[in-house]
């Protein structure tokens, strides 16, 4: 071939990477990515030796996601804020601190969330958290105690999540911490909020839930709508997520040692799962990144005044 031809060619194979890369383009932009967690139970810090991420290696997860991908949600599927040494410390505070930091969108109540007492709970949600904080199904006096749903925006497409708690929460957490509040009915309140959010027109309906298998099938079963169902609460690992009927459910098992990853193509008229959902290791976590230094040394900072405490 002569250097014209050469030319040519090489001309040819350029307009043709341009305009794949413009296919690829047009479709990351209408995916989205949901990453997950459930039943951290305070665990926030690393600890490789119990094969547990914490919230330093989730962070740097997350931020590798973003970095690859146009449109990604963080959610958490409750029981995150209480449990361990540093969390309950500062009742709660460290935890949203870090989650802050770590880029969390949404995070369900869970029933843990109210061992500092509803009061606190609240406190955290106005003072402290820059994520939303969802319950559709807790109320008192008749009204939705916390925000029952969000929409967010993910590119030009909606994405309605509603909120739902576990009922035992009266009943594993000491009854003054939640004295007041009523649990409505879980398949009621679901089919209230995809009512409202088909109204709304949005693209995806997610229920982020902290009600466990048995629970999340009922209300699949029963509500027709839901597209995803991220939950909590039975410490389950689904690694690659279920069907419920028309549901995708899935949940990240517990303490830091999993994320939950769904891919959605929102480009159809219908939602479509592109690549079968998968969950994150902490092994695979470990070689993948390093560990968010910032919330690292906050942890560290944490654990500092905790034994400075602890001793006058």
């Amino acid at each position: 071939m002569d250097l014209k031809g050469r030319l040519m060619l090489g001309l040819m194979v350029i307009v043709l990477i341009s305009l794949l890369a413009g296919i690829n383009n047009q479709i990351s932009a209408e995916e989205l990515t949901i990453l997950h967690t459930n039943d951290i139970h305070g665990r926030l810090e690393v600890d490789e030796e119990e094969g547990r991420m914490g919230i330093p290696v989730i962070s740097s997860l997350i931020d590798d996601y973003r970095a690859e991908r146009d449109n990604v949600l963080v959610l958490d599927a409750g029981d995150t804020i209480h449990g361990d040494v540093i969390t309950n410390h500062f009742d709660g505070k460290s935890a949203v601190r870090t989650m802050n930091k770590a880029g969390f969108d949404v995070m369900v109540a869970g029933n843990r969330e109210f061992m500092f007492g509803y009061e606190r709970l609240a406190e955290l949600d106005e003072e402290e958290m820059e994520f939303d904080l969802l319950s559709a199904n807790i109320k008192k006096d008749g009204e939705p105690l916390y925000d029952p749903y969000v929409i967010k925006q993910a590119g030009e497409k909606q994405v309605g999540i509603f909120g739902l708690t576990t009922s035992r929460t009266q009943v594993t957490v000491s009854p003054e911490r939640t004295r007041g509040l009523d649990f409505a009915d879980y398949v009621d309140v679901s089919q209230k909020y995809v009512d409202l959010l088909q109204e709304k027109q949005v693209d995806l309906i997610i229920a982020l839930g902290h009600v466990g298998t048995g629970t999340a099938e009922k209300v699949a079963k029963a509500v027709e709508g839901i597209d995803v169902f991220v939950d909590g609460h039975s410490h389950t690992v689904i690694e690659e997520g279920q069907w419920l009927n028309d549901t995708f459910h899935k949940i990240a098992g517990e303490y830091a040692k999993y994320l939950g990853v769904i891919n959605v193509n929102l480009s159809k008229e219908s939602p479509e799962f592109i690549q079968s959902a998968k969950t994150i290791t902490a092994e695979e976590g470990f070689a993948r990144v390093e560990a968010d230094e910032e919330i690292s040394q906050m942890l560290e900072e944490y654990g500092e005044i905790v034994v400075e405490d602890m001793l006058n």
